[in-house]
């Protein structure tokens, strides 16, 4: 029977800390994190989170969109990615003014057995990002949160 090894989680509230956060084109930046200890081989390490977003619409087309990813060790591209996901708002054609917004929340799931032996025994710090791809201008207004287990 399987059960839960370890279980850690991270909310950053809406309008808490650094919350309204403007997205930068093309920068990934990490949003929050959590520990979690692989203890033994043959578990399996779930993750679920939800990330409130918003569209700042001035000019159409604009095509917002966003890559969340959460990656293991650091939060930089030379970190190991774990998962990605995008979300984006098709905002249509035409001229837009004054400036309008949209929220947006993304919720995702994701389970995987650990990738590396040298990991097991030990906690890894799993980092949850964001990276604005698309086009128009973005942020990241909150609730952040990042939820991690681990079952075997």
């Amino acid at each position: 029977m399987e059960h839960i090894i370890d279980f850690a989680s991270q909310e950053v509230p809406l309008g808490q800390m650094s919350l309204m956060l403007d997205l930068t084109p093309r920068s990934e930046i990490l949003l929050t994190s959590v520990f979690l200890n692989i203890a033994r081989p043959n578990v399996i390490v779930e993750f679920h989170g939800t990330i409130g977003w918003e569209a700042r619409l001035s000019l159409l087309p604009a095509v917002p969109e966003i890559i969340f990813r959460i990656r293991r060790g650091g939060f930089t591209k030379h970190h190991t990615l774990i998962f990605q996901t995008t979300d984006s708002l098709y905002t249509g054609s035409g001229v837009l003014i004054p400036v309008m917004t949209a929220d947006i929340a993304t919720s995702f799931q994701f389970a995987a057995f650990p990738d590396a032996p040298d990991i097991l025994g030990t906690y890894q710090h799993y980092h949850l990002t964001a990276e604005f791809v698309g086009s128009g201008e973005a942020a990241i207004i909150g609730p952040v949160t990042l939820i991690g287990r681990v079952i075997g």
